[in-house]
């Protein structure tokens, strides 16, 4: 059985899937996309990303400190509402970073890039880096965790880390 799918999907997704059917990574098979039937009249880029947090002032700090993001939007806490957000940006990537009252901490297994693919919706998001290995010295010497380290073989250098919330999000250096 191959495991056909379009160049663009994340290869780390691809081959997590194939290890979570429990197929070899040799049957990956990529194909080329198939053109929609009708063109699409509209362009694309990536705005931003949301990301829920446990506690925003120490979530501004850790992207801040860790990664280089400037605050954008600055925390302004409103007692009537449960809700506060900060923008943070790094060139042209924008996080709003949310902490809601009550809201639940995330699950223990979405700590886990792996685990969290077996449940739909989205996994993790992709920062595109010159030097994955050099990247992940960095952080681990600023004490980021690597949940995923660095892939050993062909195919690109990539590793996730978690966030101070726990969401998870991958490096990857494109050949």
């Amino acid at each position: 059985m191959q495991m056909t799918t379009n160049s663009k999907t994340c290869f780390v997704c691809r081959c997590a899937a194939l290890a979570l059917i429990g197929l070899p990574a040799s049957q990956l098979v990529a194909q080329p996309s198939e053109t929609p039937a009708e063109p699409v009249g509209f362009d694309l880029r990536i705005d931003h990303v949301g990301i829920s947090v446990g506690n925003l002032e120490e979530s501004v700090e850790w992207y801040i400190d860790k990664l280089g993001f400037e605050l954008v939007r600055p925390i302004n806490r409103n007692p009537d509402s449960a809700m506060t957000i900060a923008q943070i940006r790094r060139g042209n990537f924008n996080i709003e970073l949310f902490e809601i009252e009550g809201a639940a901490p995330l699950p223990e297994y979405r700590r886990d890039p792996s685990a969290d693919l077996r449940v739909h919706g989205l996994a993790h998001f992709a920062f595109e880096v010159d030097d994955a290995l050099a990247v992940r010295d960095e952080l681990e010497a600023k004490g980021v965790e690597i949940v995923l380290p660095p892939r050993e073989g062909g195919g690109p250098a990539f590793f996730f880390v978690n966030d101070n919330s726990g969401n998870s999000f991958e490096f990857i250096q494109r050949q």
